[in-house]
């Protein structure tokens, strides 16, 4: 397109050059009489020659300064052409992503008056308000909402957020506002940029889990008003039972052997119901207790467990295997309830054997670093370790290894309120493994409890 421009204002300077050839050679023929217009035109005189010859240098410089000014013409033409496709491309982009994001977004210069809202925004403040003072369509203020996010951002160049409640009868109920300031080149604040976004759904949840945390803690209230009253009732008639049992026991060591069975039946089913309710209520405490956990040697609670069983049963010939060393983080007393369980545990079910070992140590595991406390006991069958850690579940006759079924339920439920991780192999006959795993003192690891089958 520039060179076809530049082509006619050639030819049209080549066409005013012979013009002015032929004008000037019939001015000088017909006027002055300098001869005739053929020996004018082809045989002027030497000062004529110049003349033209002068005029028709200038007439050439003129031309191709004239066609300089135009290639340049174009030339910036074409680049303000492909600045202005680059502009629109980029707010094209701008506009998709603004109206991707999803939340309001609008501009206000220093007076506050909006100078820009996006569709979203349009939406949440009912309708399109530019060139209105923000305080005036959205309050119905005369002067500024002393909480202003944007006056804050204006005042001290951060970023401020404001969470509103918005009227009855608005789009939404409540709305987060976000404000910061925009710069110029200069970095003088020249106007401010609100986000909006719609936290309605978000605000009731935190009502309903409040409400539903409210609930909850009263129904915990009751459970344990419950709890403590049902525990108390139920003692008081055991205590009365084998109060009377024992009192009868004495007074018929003469009697019949079927009384005295009979008597020795209501005496230990009393007892086990005493021993069922002390640690259902051991189990509740563990469930609720506070915690305050720190860096525990485990190594040193599991020796003064393995020395008070040693000396409560001094006749036991037990190998104990305990690394040293060995420290975790969590709640001391919970965790001194976990290893007496297991390691109590390791002991009643390796009573049978003639040199029982029971361990207790660390190794790698596919789930990470764990814990473990090891026998060669009776061991257990596989296909129903997910019974383990129920509470009154027993894979062994209560007769040959009595006890509450309430041990590794305890277990678990102390692993869970740490965050860990616990699970057991074992074989019948070959003795067990309890693996537990317990998280950093960052947090760090914490998962959900999880029995492993």
């Amino acid at each position: 397109m520039p060179h076809f421009r530049q082509r006619h204002i050639i030819i049209m300077a080549v066409t005013c050059g012979i013009l002015f050839w032929l004008f000037d050679t019939v001015i000088d023929a017909v006027l002055f009489s300098e001869g005739s217009v053929l020996q004018q035109i082809f045989a002027p005189s030497s000062r004529e020659l110049w003349l033209r010859g002068t005029f028709e240098f200038f007439l050439a410089l003129f031309t191709v300064f004239i066609c300089l000014i135009v290639r340049q013409r174009y030339r910036l033409e074409h680049d303000l052409q492909h600045a202005l496709a680059e502009v629109a491309t980029e707010r094209a982009k701008s506009e998709s992503i603004v109206a991707a994001i999803g939340d309001g977004i609008s501009i206000q210069d220093t007076n506050l008056k909006i100078l820009y809202q996006n569709q979203v925004h349009q939406q949440l403040s009912g309708g399109n308000f530019v060139g209105s003072f923000c305080f005036t369509v959205y309050d119905q203020r005369d002067t500024a909402c002393p909480d202003c996010p944007v006056l804050a951002a204006f005042r001290d160049g951060g970023i401020h957020k404001l969470v509103k409640a918005l009227p009855a009868g608005a789009p939404v109920s409540h709305v987060e506002m976000t404000a910061s300031p925009l710069r110029d080149a200069a970095g003088n604040v020249v106007a401010g940029i609100e986000l909006v976004r719609d936290i309605s759904a978000y605000v009731q949840t935190q009502a309903e889990l409040a409400r539903n945390a409210s609930d909850l803690e009263a129904v915990n209230r009751e459970l344990e008003a419950f709890s403590s009253s049902v525990s108390h009732d139920l003692r008081k008639p055991l205590t009365i039972i084998y109060t009377a049992a024992q009192a009868l026991k004495d007074e018929c060591n003469d009697s019949p052997e079927l009384s005295s069975y009979y008597i020795k039946t209501i005496h230990e089913a009393s007892q086990r119901m005493e021993e069922l309710i002390e640690a259902l209520q051991g189990l509740a405490r563990i469930s609720s207790c506070s915690m305050a956990n720190t860096d525990v040697d485990l190594s040193a609670i599991a020796r003064e467990i393995s020395l008070e069983l040693s000396m409560i049963w001094p006749d036991r010939a037990v190998d104990w295997k305990i690394a040293e060393g060995l420290n975790g983080y969590g709640d001391p007393r919970l965790m001194r309830v976990l290893l007496e369980n297991l390691l109590g545990n390791a002991w009643k079910y390796t009573k049978e054997r003639p040199q029982a070992v029971i361990g207790f140590g660390r190794t790698a595991t596919p789930q990470g670093e764990a814990f473990f406390v090891r026998d060669n006991g009776a061991g257990f069958d596989m296909s129903r370790v997910g019974e383990l850690f129920k509470p009154f579940a027993r894979l062994h006759d209560a007769r040959n290894f009595p006890g509450t079924g309430i041990g590794l339920a305890t277990v678990g439920r102390i692993i869970e309120r740490h965050g860990g991780t616990v699970w057991a192999e074992g074989a019948v006959n070959a003795g067990a493994v309890f693996y537990f795993i317990l998280p950093l003192a960052t947090g760090d690891g914490a998962v959900p409890i999880t029995h492993h089958e």
